[in-house]
């Protein structure tokens, strides 16, 4: 029975002696993992990969941008609308008094003899259509003015 009891400290101080030699590794991993220099040292090639592509790729974007020609200004509608061909000019026109001719009155009614009344539109809605059918003439006709004035064979 003496001899157990020795067995079983012996094996006890042994599976101790095991456990702190696993401990001390387990640290010496966990600060090497942890320390920022040993990182460096591991991973620095790829990081150092990484940022040199990285570099790259922003450089030549850079260049790419910087060789681009300046973008041209905007056209105006009156420079789009004189650069359409005329047959594309008359049937825009007519799209437009088209449209404007489907708009209703400020009496409340449709030209058109249509259907329902304005009454049931809300406010907001029947002024913007008031708006629309007023300015859609006037834009008309100043696209007209401004295309006529300029032709598109003179560019």
């Amino acid at each position: 029975m003496g001899e157990s009891a020795e067995q079983a400290r012996q094996a006890v101080a042994a599976t101790r002696e095991r456990m702190g030699a696993t401990l001390d590794r387990l640290e010496q991993r966990v600060r090497a993992d942890l320390a920022w220099r040993s990182q460096l040292r591991r991973k620095g090639p790829g990081l150092a990969a990484t940022g040199l592509i990285v570099l790259a790729t922003g450089a030549a974007l850079w260049a790419r941008h910087r060789a681009r020609p300046a973008p041209a200004e905007p056209q105006s509608a009156a420079e789009w609308f004189a650069a359409m061909p005329p047959e594309w000019q008359a049937e825009l026109q007519a799209l437009v008094a088209e449209a404007a001719g489907r708009l209703p009155t400020e009496a409340g009614g449709d030209r058109r003899g249509g259907h329902g009344s304005a009454a049931r539109r809300p406010l907001w809605q029947r002024l913007a259509l008031v708006a629309a059918r007023q300015a859609a003439p006037l834009a008309l006709s100043a696209l007209t003015r401004r295309g006529a004035g300029t032709s598109p064979a003179a560019d």
